[in-house]
């Protein structure tokens, strides 16, 4: 008997096939956790004038039945996604005032469910032939405030086109003690030039970055502790 998970990742198979969307793509998302839909998106956006290389961290595996279904986690979302790919928060509902709500005597409790959202580690843009880092967070490395003007806009172009919406900047370019650098068995997706990869872990990824001419890996070999 087919699990709940299996049902519904079954269901963003035939979905993706109704689309248009291509068998690679539909691979390449049951393995990373992502939509195929927004796997062919961002495909497409690398292949885009001048050319760009984009790498995501990949959710669970099993997000990818929940994919388009439910949000993807927010920021304010610190909570970590279980093995289902999903995280339940609940919170006490407040009145205007500030007050707790309550029913019956009871207090109200709102419950939402996010599913996990795409980590970009960086994006790189094609210049005489070569990529080169455009940095997407906040000014010096910071995690908030606002991105420059190429920054802004690559991410606006993605996100048009894109399902799950990138919440956030990229962890390359974070420089905080509180960057969690990468586990050795992270997956990730590497895409460029219009062709995607599923890379099996942090060796594979660094790999891909010295293939990719992307500059240094940015997290040390044996700890994956971000170095900058």
């Amino acid at each position: 008997m087919m699990t709940l998970g299996e049902i519904m990742a079954a269901a963003r198979d035939n979905e993706a096939r109704s689309g248009g969307v291509s068998e690679a793509d539909i691979r390449l998302g049951r393995q990373a956790g992502m939509l195929p839909a927004d796997v062919a998106a961002i495909r497409g956006f690398t292949a885009s004038a001048p050319g760009f290389c984009v790498v995501v961290r990949c959710p669970k595996a099993s997000a990818y039945a929940w994919q388009g279904l439910l949000p993807g986690k927010i920021g304010a979302v610190s909570k970590k996604t279980g093995d289902s790919g999903v995280v339940s928060v609940h919170k006490l509902r407040r009145n205007a005032q500030g007050a707790p709500m309550f029913r019956d005597g009871e207090p109200i409790i709102d419950a939402a469910l996010y599913v996990s959202d795409y980590d970009l580690m960086g994006i790189w843009q094609k210049w005489h032939g070569a990529f080169q880092r455009v940095r997407v967070t906040a000014q010096n490395g910071g995690k908030r405030g606002g991105y420059g003007s190429q920054a802004t806009e690559i991410l606006q172009r993605m996100n048009r086109t894109l399902v799950t919406k990138i919440q956030h900047g990229c962890q390359d370019d974070w420089v905080s003690k509180d960057n969690r650098g990468v586990k050795s068995d992270d997956a990730f997706a590497g895409i460029a030039d219009g062709e995607a990869e599923f890379l099996d872990g942090a060796a594979a990824c660094r790999g891909f970055y010295a293939s990719r001419g992307l500059g240094a890996f940015p997290y040390h070999g044996e700890s994956g502790a971000f170095v900058g």
